[in-house]
């Protein structure tokens, strides 16, 4: 059932232009074969390569988030294994010809976990922003949930809740949905809300962490997915 409900989170900042909806030629973005791989399983990374416009491109790739180019190569898809478990941001820096630059940020969860969410994020012709949060069940799970950081001087609206228990904390600026059932490995639960420009100047990232109990202990882990702007 979908619960739609908006809310205004205050901005102290003048009104400006918002910058990131001026549309560019091509953009930078890529898929992993998992968001959630084994410790030294290698994981493929693949350039989305539609969203080029043709002609020669580098890419660049960080697969820690640490600002540190760990390969530059010219083919479209390539692969890393982690070896040690934890949340980890990969980037990816697509270099023209021209030498212009546009960037990708995505995180991934490497390990053995109970359960994990993925973040998807969506521009609409509007100018609104749908965001889309998955969690994926892998072991017997309950009470799971995630917080958000809503972004400043943006305008919330909640799509599908999946039958969540919500809470819009405008002052802390958060995000809090909470499901109090139990799943089974296989389950997936998929969440919506959209973000409406209002008096903000960009979104420099997204932010958020997932957290349930399984068999009596509680987890936290970070989001994968989508960090940035599409």
């Amino acid at each position: 059932m979908k619960n739609v409900r908006r809310v205004w989170i205050v901005a102290a900042a003048i009104a400006v232009a918002v910058s990131w909806t001026a549309t560019a030629a091509w953009k930078a973005d890529f898929t992993p074969s998992t968001y959630n791989p084994g410790v030294g399983e290698g994981v493929s990374f693949a350039v989305c390569e539609p969203c080029l416009t043709g002609g020669t491109y580098t890419y660049r790739w960080d697969w820690n988030g640490d600002g540190v180019v760990d390969l530059e190569t010219r083919d479209a898809v390539t692969t890393n294994a982690y070896p040690a478990a934890g949340s980890y941001e990969v980037e990816l820096t697509i270099v023209d010809s021209t030498g212009r630059r546009e960037s990708c940020r995505k995180g991934i969860l490497v390990g053995v976990v109970p359960s994990f969410a993925v973040r998807d994020v969506l521009a609409q012709a509007d100018g609104a922003i749908l965001v889309v949060i998955s969690i994926r069940v892998v072991a017997s799970s309950s009470a799971l949930g995630f917080v958000e950081t809503l972004q400043q001087g943006w305008q919330v609206e909640l799509v599908d809740t999946a039958g969540a228990m919500t809470n819009i904390n405008a002052e802390a600026r958060k995000l809090e949905v909470l499901w109090g059932s139990a799943f089974e490995p296989g389950d997936e639960l998929v969440f919506s809300y959209r973000l409406y420009p209002g008096y903000a100047t960009t979104i420099s990232r997204f932010s958020g962490e997932m957290s349930g109990y399984a068999s009596g202990v509680r987890f936290v882990s970070g989001m994968c997915g989508v960090l940035g702007l599409p």
